[in-house]
């Protein structure tokens, strides 16, 4: 569910058990945007360690190992590549209120990324989550958020409602909604495919309308947990 990144699929208000791990991997994550006659296409090969402390708190440690960006005019073509920067997170399960799940999320940039691509700024960020189900049983989520990096500072508003939870495979609706260095509606969805035991797969894709938001966002993962 969204967390400022195209991440992997996973209920965004709960926090892993003491002791437990994940590892989530990007197989990548793509953004692709045109303006002013400029084509920008970015893949991203995330990753993200999550690590269960205890005290309903969660660690995350995330990157991006291998980060290519191009853009090409009319003119002109640049292409950088190298490593993409890091953040560190602590996220923290809220007590439970009635039939819903809350937690927080606090992260910091540590900008460790290679000449060119690493941000110029300590990005941070703080978000909360709240996911719960419909009467009609459908599990939904809400993710309410604010960030600041080198483009400036925004807020994003992200709900999605599952449409399909089968034992085996899922599927989700979702839109993202931003203002400031965020602006702009992204609307989409997802597919997720957990074959046996700990391991999932993920899909998804997202339509960029308007304001500072890229025209199509998508990714493929995969997310591994084990104690």
């Amino acid at each position: 569910r969204p967390e400022f990144d195209v991440t992997l699929a996973y209920n965004p208000a709960s926090v892993l058990v003491p002791g437990q791990v994940a590892w989530e991997q990007g197989l990548p994550d793509v953004e692709r945007d045109a303006d002013a006659g400029v084509r920008t296409t970015s893949r991203t090969f995330g990753s993200v360690l999550r690590v269960g402390l205890g005290a309903s708190l969660e660690l995350q440690l995330a990157g991006a190992p291998h980060e290519r960006l191009s853009e090409t005019s009319a003119d002109d073509r640049l292409r950088q590549q190298g490593a993409g920067d890091s953040r560190v997170g602590l996220k923290w399960a809220l007590p439970t209120t009635g039939d819903l799940d809350w937690a927080l999320l606090a992260q910091y940039g540590l900008r460790t990324g290679s000449a060119g691509l690493r941000p110029q700024r300590h990005a941070r960020s703080l978000g909360a989550s709240v996911g719960g189900e419909t009467a009609g049983g459908r599990g939904f989520s809400v993710f309410a958020g604010y960030a600041r990096d080198d483009e400036g500072a925004g807020w994003q508003l992200a709900p999605s409602l599952d449409v399909h939870a089968g034992e085996t495979v899922g599927a989700y609706v979702e839109a993202v909604l931003g203002s400031g260095a965020e602006r702009g509606v992204r609307a989409g969805g997802g597919l997720t495919w957990q074959p046996r035991g700990p391991v999932q797969f993920d899909v998804s894709v997202l339509r960029g309308f308007g304001g500072e938001v890229s025209d199509w966002t998508g990714g493929l993962g995969v997310s591994v947990g084990w104690r």
